[in-house]
């Protein structure tokens, strides 16, 4: 992507996402290149994908025996059985040139047994496999992009035994010929591959990074994008850190807090089938092991040459990523997690907020005292909150059952509040919930109506299919 931004940044980080909130296609019709066979895709993705990337731990030097040893740690973690199906190789796998045929190879040196049996090994795990290109001539490290050859390259992916397909726009924009409207260029640039990825007969998921770049009338969410993917980016490359606090040459923030009032634009366009995606996860990235890219992103956003997550906020990030509905694709380096690290991805009360199969938009709650809230109705009856604080000082307040908007039946009967990281119910007769967060935190909260509570019911469920 073309990124206005800090002159020190554009070599370092090259293709960042600068989000603008882009605009419906106003009717624009779909540019595609091949015939559409949407059924094929239609009932991916109903719950938030949740897996693993390569990008942050391992950047553009990402090899076979990184992704293997991966799968492997997915499996012996539980994060499989937790609900991480898909292992996704991001931008770094290909060869510098397209082989003779014209077609996509992957790198000889770094994949010497080729994707498709890179694909192979992940699927042998129970575990689906996800790949990385774009729709520009080259993607955001160089390597051949899929502009001019999208037939060619969605039937060499379906080949191989691709299920999932990052699709990033990095050097799209610039195609575009002058005279041409921006906004039909970016959504023909996506529908395209998505039109030539169903057109083989293998679903696949797939999600989009677009740019605003190339929708300079960008005004509000993407709704144009539902009817091109199954989810698609929303903010700007998201890097180990909690708050942005050094100016980056006015270029936007990169750490957890940062895109939280801009998301809210998004929030109701997501839904079954079609999710607003807040980048990978950066809990548990260390300085030891997150890519050099993404180390020093987080260093220029904070000052820190060392910054990362701490425990509490690493916490908030799953817990706001969850709420949020967005899906969760680890990328640490799961073969070095530490056992909290573990616990905090697979926290299965935690999940199942991102997972419920409602799917419903999380609403936004304006207080005027600093803390963020959320709720969002769950498809049993019950009420996710979500409260963040991000200040830097310890923060008590009191939510009201009004502010909430609970159901009428919680409202007259009270309800059962299940912290979900603790576990530690509270019981509340008139809508009442003291809070006290520390700096950083966020509080997790199910609501459950007093009424409709059975003696042995389980908040923790998570479902355990994934697309």
């Amino acid at each position: 992507m073309n990124v206005a931004g800090p002159r020190a940044l554009v070599p370092l980080i090259g293709c960042l996402l600068l989000v603008g909130l882009g605009g419906d296609g106003g009717g624009v019709g779909l540019v595609t290149g091949s015939a559409t066979n949407r059924q094929v895709s239609a009932d991916l993705a109903r719950t938030p994908p949740m897996g693993w990337n390569s990008w942050n731990a391992l950047g553009g030097n990402v090899r076979d025996s990184d992704i293997r040893a991966a799968a492997d740690a997915l499996v012996r973690s539980g994060m499989r059985a937790a609900g991480y199906r898909y292992v996704i190789v991001d931008d770094g796998w290909m060869a510098p040139t397209r082989g003779g045929d014209g077609r996509l190879v992957a790198d000889p040196e770094r994949f010497p047994a080729g994707i498709a049996a890179l694909a192979a090994y992940v699927h042998a795990r129970g575990l689906q496999f996800g790949l990385y290109a774009s729709p520009g001539r080259t993607t955001c490290q160089g390597l051949p992009g899929s502009f001019g050859h999208e037939t060619t390259d969605a039937a060499t992916f379906a080949a191989w035994g691709v299920d999932y397909l990052k699709y990033d726009a990095c050097g799209y924009p610039d195609l575009r010929p002058a005279g041409t409207d921006a906004r039909r260029w970016l959504i023909a640039g996506f529908a395209r591959m998505r039109a030539a990825l169903d057109a083989t007969g293998r679903p696949v998921v797939f999600s989009i990074n677009p740019s605003s770049d190339g929708d300079p009338a960008a005004g509000r969410a993407w709704t144009w994008a539902p009817r091109v993917a199954h989810l698609w980016r929303v903010t700007n490359d998201h890097a180990p850190c909690w708050a942005t606090t050094e100016p980056m040459d006015g270029y936007p923030g990169v750490c957890t807090t940062d895109n939280l009032d801009a998301a809210r634009a998004w929030e109701p366009d997501g839904g079954p089938g079609r999710w607003n995606d807040l980048d990978m996860l950066a809990i548990g990235l260390t300085p030891a092991t997150a890519n050099p890219v993404v180390r020093q992103l987080a260093g220029l956003a904070t000052g820190t040459p060392a910054a990362s997550l701490d425990d509490t906020e690493a916490r908030a990030e799953m817990s706001i990523w969850s709420m949020l509905a967005s899906p969760l694709l680890a990328g640490n380096d799961l073969t070095r997690m530490t056992a909290t690290t573990a616990a905090i991805l697979t926290n299965p009360a935690v999940l199942a907020i991102d997972q419920d199969p409602l799917g419903a938009a999380p609403i936004p709650v304006p207080r005027g005292d600093g803390l963020l809230l959320w709720t969002r109705p769950l498809a049993d009856g019950d009420t996710a909150v979500l409260a963040v604080n991000r200040g830097d000082s310890p923060h008590a307040a009191t939510l009201t059952g009004a502010e909430l908007a609970l159901p009428a039946t919680a409202a007259a009967g009270g309800y059962r509040a299940t912290d979900l990281w603790t576990g530690t119910i509270t019981t509340s007769a008139d809508g009442a919930l003291p809070l006290t967060l520390a700096p950083h935190a966020a509080a997790l909260l199910r609501l459950t109506p007093a009424g409709l509570t059975p003696a042995g019911r389980d908040v923790r469920r998570v479902p355990q299919a994934q697309d």
